[in-house]
């Protein structure tokens, strides 16, 4: 049975010969890479996941649109804000630390009209190599391909806007806030249907993502959620769900009261799940809502990953997947693995895989 094969039987919630298990998103940072190239004698990374037994490969287009700005990269992960290189196809300054996780500037900060929401540049979904990302996914037909990943809506918007206008202009302004949902939502549009058009016999989800919570709640009432983005979320899930293929969605936080409203728009798997935040435990997810959804993540990177051991790293793994015995569940970390998670622990997340 294929790698492929093993993730879909757990989609469909049935047992399979294990829990299958993925590197978060597919990417590390930079410098828990290299270690783990030197460990494991990785060629390079793509190496890297096949010695870690990566169940997913992710991909992403490339960029081919206009000349970026000073500071920007040459490469786009994914059409969002956490990286330097595409910080600027927004109208936002690239990023001022070297892996791009920073943005300078706020170019909708002074809006007050939906015209001006209109008139700001917005970048063209025709700037990405769409055929180049079909020959990335075909050579990965024994794998879970999963397209696209963090697309947000609130979490831009917050970023073109600045974090306290965006929350106050859904009560003072709410015309802005539309406004801005619609011109997002029309370029993810344009890109998710390219992706799936282009590239749908390769790949088997598409990835979303918006982060609108805290640790211990969400940023905005559900209210406000359902009324300002659940709307656009699902069109976008619907371009998805006629293809036949898997929605995934990204949203870090306490997301827990707006889950059924993801099922009821077409989620398939939700990920990363923080188990540190308010009511987002496997056990607690799984007693909610484990018939109807998939959990992918959830080994948990703020306080086990960094400051504990190898041997308890092993035994939260053996908890989560006797939990999730019976499929419904693609163990993987909360969030990205980052420079803080000693050698011996990354490589005790990927023990039974490592060879």
């Amino acid at each position: 049975m294929t790698k492929k094969e093993q993730v879909y039987k757990c989609l469909d919630h049935l047992p399979g010969d294990t829990v299958p298990y993925d590197v978060y998103e597919g990417w590390m940072w930079p410098g828990i890479t290299s270690k783990l190239m030197k460990a494991t004698g990785a060629a390079d990374y793509d190496d890297l996941l096949g010695k870690m037994g990566a169940f997913c490969r992710w991909i992403t287009p490339y960029y081919n649109g206009p000349d970026l700005p000073a500071g920007a990269k040459d490469r786009i992960a994914s059409p969002h804000t956490m990286h330097s290189l595409n910080s600027s196809i927004w109208g936002l300054k690239p990023g001022l630390k070297e892996h791009g996780l920073s943005t300078a500037g706020h170019p909708l900060a002074n809006a007050c009209t939906a015209d001006e929401i209109e008139k700001h540049p917005w970048p063209s979904s025709e700037w990405f190599d769409y055929a180049g990302l079909y020959k990335q996914a075909e050579k990965y037909a024994d794998y879970f391909v999963i397209a696209g990943g963090f697309s947000p809506l609130f979490y831009l918007i917050a970023d073109l806007c600045g974090m306290e206008k965006a929350l106050m202009d859904m009560i003072n302004r709410p015309e802005i806030i539309e406004a801005a949902v619609d011109k997002i939502t029309m370029f993810y549009k344009g890109y998710f249907s390219k992706i799936i058009e282009i590239c749908g016999e390769n790949i088997d989800a598409i990835a979303f993502g918006d982060d609108f919570a805290s640790q211990s709640a969400m940023l905005m009432s559900p209210e406000l959620w359902r009324k300002f983005f659940k709307p656009a979320w699902r069109e976008l899930f619907e371009i998805v769900k006629k293809r036949g293929l898997k929605v995934m969605f990204h949203s870090c936080g306490s997301v827990f009261k707006v889950i059924p409203d993801l099922l009821e728009i077409g989620l398939d798997i939700l990920y990363p799940v923080q188990p540190k935040a308010t009511s987002m435990d496997l056990v607690t997810l799984k007693n909610n809502f484990g018939d109807k959804l998939v959990f992918y993540g959830g080994l948990d990177v703020q306080e086990l990953l960094p400051f504990g051991n190898p041997d308890e790293i092993r035994r939260e793994i053996v908890r989560l997947t006797k939990l999730f015995g019976n499929g419904g569940y693609i163990l993987s970390t909360s969030h990205v693995i980052m420079e803080d998670v000693p050698l011996e622990n990354a490589m005790a997340v990927y023990s039974d895989g490592i060879k």
